[in-house]
């Protein structure tokens, strides 16, 4: 267990972590330490925004902080997998040359234009949180980071995997019914949390993760015949953005 947590740590996020051999059978519990670097993430979130009401740090400088926390602790790891994945569905190629765009280390103009749309989205939707300061949807906010890694990692388990090798399918080759089970309980407490401080946003974010799931398993067979590292990671970002905007609306409900 603790090894896996060493090996999730070492490649979801770019914190120092102990050095040694890794095995396949030390791979078992990554996912279920997936969302742990989320909470990690958003517990920097909180402590940020802090520190900014305490130095009445300006609206935009507030947005650009933030925005660069989740960066700086993933080294943008699942960025790379969703403008992967754009460069693929948009090349209207088959399935196979779909597949080998994935592999690809080089970017393509699909990605550029996906991941500037993906950051004014982002930018707009938290400006209007910021701006709006409703303070009972501080803690949904940084619970984004935790449960869209909760829900990447369930996908990764009990989806179809796109590829017979790869870094997802090493991953989950040894998990099984045990690591299902800690990742729903994970995911049954981050949902309670968020409802103890608004109900209406963690039914709200709950309601647009199911949603994603849904359309991530149609669109991922369609495109890939199943899922892989880069979809998964895309479904992170797509997670993350697709919660904020729902956030955002609701600021702009109530307040």
């Amino acid at each position: 267990m603790i090894r896996s947590m060493i090996i999730a740590f070492s490649m979801y996020s770019r914190i120092p972590m102990p050095r040694f051999e890794w095995k396949e059978e030390d791979m078992r519990y990554n996912l279920c330490f997936l969302p742990i670097i989320g909470a990690l993430i958003g517990a920097v979130v909180y402590g940020c925004l802090y520190l900014c009401d305490m130095l009445t740090v300006p609206l935009m400088a507030r947005v650009c902080v933030v925005s660069l926390i989740p960066i700086l602790i993933t080294g943008g790891f699942h960025i790379d997998g969703y403008m992967d994945v754009m460069d693929a569905v948009n090349s209207y190629k088959p399935r196979e040359e779909k597949l080998k765009i994935l592999s690809d280390p080089h970017i393509g103009a699909f990605s550029m234009i996906s991941f500037a749309a993906y950051v004014l989205i982002w930018t707009g939707a938290l400006t209007i949180i910021f701006d709006r300061d409703v303070s009972s949807i501080r803690i949904p906010l940084v619970f984004i980071f935790v449960l869209s890694r909760i829900c990447t990692a369930i996908s990764s388990l009990v989806l179809k995997k796109a590829k017979d090798d790869g870094m997802l399918k090493n991953e989950t080759d040894k998990a099984g019914r045990s690591e299902l089970l800690i990742l729903t309980f994970e995911l049954i407490i981050s949902i309670a949390v968020t409802v103890l401080f608004d109900v209406f946003a963690a039914l709200a974010m709950t309601a647009v993760l199911v949603l994603l799931g849904l359309y991530y398993r149609h669109k991922t067979y369609k495109e890939f015949g199943g899922v892989t590292g880069d979809t998964a990671g895309c479904f992170v970002c797509a997670g993350e953005v697709l919660c904020l905007i729902t956030l955002a609306v609701y600021s702009l409900i109530i307040s």
